[in-house]
């Protein structure tokens, strides 16, 4: 892509890296997501990836960091993102769980622009060392305008063995339109609306069926934004099969500490995930070989070097 620039990542001690972006210092935060069995037992099944930034030391919200990305350097960023989510995977020692990372199709005007896209995607989950099928796309709303570009770039990550998530679903005409045409692996619901239906009995009768309804289809659902316990309760009732929010865990840098209270089950014995997640040629991380035999739209391209302009 016209000026595409090479990510530069420093590395800690410990392993796990940051990157720039002009002033900013950016670092890698996850959040669980959860399954929960019949007895109410937590496993961590997923991270969702978000964005920290720091200027001078000191936490910048994320509102801020990303409007003060230039436009010209939007996509240049939006990867640099999630590569440093990707390569701090890679570095979490947790052997099966996914990694949901947004992706903003609005911010690609051009399908020409996707392949290159999808395949630095491979590039970084590749070094990693992980598996394509590990990493979960979540296709924003944002990005609906371009149908073209959306379609294009769905189909292109699903072409590499990426997973695929809506977000922010809320059963309007739209969201229910962008379910049926992208197919995704999972469905996140929106947390608002899910606060509003879990208030009274027939929201909660609704919500009910339509997890039933999208678990036949073969689609995971997770609720997200879950801050209280009842919610959490709710979420076992009706059969939710993932979940996110406060009331479970917050966000933390990387290195996390979840596995103190979370231990990784792979550790100790093989577990169980969210069958519709899971297939048989996801059982463990690739081999160099394997690595080869990813699918790429292109072989990799020389760039130059990014994140050395100041302001």
């Amino acid at each position: 892509m016209p000026g595409r620039r090479e990510s530069h990542f420093l590395q800690d001690d410990r392993g796990f890296y940051t990157t720039s972006y002009g002033p900013y210092v950016l670092q890698s935060a996850f959040q669980p997501i959860f399954s929960q069995n019949e007895h109410g037992h937590l496993t961590i099944e997923a991270f969702e990836a978000l964005i920290r930034a720091q200027q001078d030391g000191k936490p910048v919200p994320p509102y801020q960091f990303f409007s003060s990305v230039e436009k010209a350097d939007a996509i240049a960023v939006d990867t640099l993102c999630r590569e440093l989510h990707i390569l701090n995977m890679g570095k979490l020692g947790r052997r099966k769980a996914r990694l949901f990372i947004n992706f903003n199709p609005g911010l690609f005007d051009q399908v020409a622009n996707i392949d290159a896209e999808v395949d630095r995607m491979v590039d970084a989950t590749v070094r990693a060392g992980l598996r394509p099928g590990r990493i979960v796309c979540e296709i924003t709303e944002q990005g609906s305008g371009n149908e073209e570009v959306l379609h294009q770039l769905v189909s292109g990550l699903r072409s590499r063995l990426f997973k695929i998530a809506v977000d922010d679903y809320g059963a309007d005409d739209s969201d229910t339109r962008r379910v049926n045409e992208l197919k995704p692996d999972v469905l996140k619901f929106d947390a608002a609306w899910v606060s509003r239906f879990t208030e009274t009995s027939a929201g909660q009768g609704l919500l009910k069926l339509m997890v039933d309804q999208f678990i036949e289809r073969g689609i995971t659902v997770l609720f997200e934004g879950l801050e209280e316990d009842h919610q959490i309760d709710f979420c076992q009732a009706i059969g939710v099969q993932l979940m996110q929010g406060y009331a479970l865990a917050r966000p933390a840098i990387v290195p996390v500490t979840f596995d103190d209270r979370f231990p990784d089950p792979e550790m100790a014995q093989p577990g169980e995930l969210t069958r519709s997640l899971r297939t048989s040629a996801e059982l463990g991380d690739p081999t160099p070989q394997q690595a080869d035999r990813i699918p790429r739209a292109h072989p990799p391209r020389r760039a130059v070097t990014f994140g050395k302009r100041t302001r």
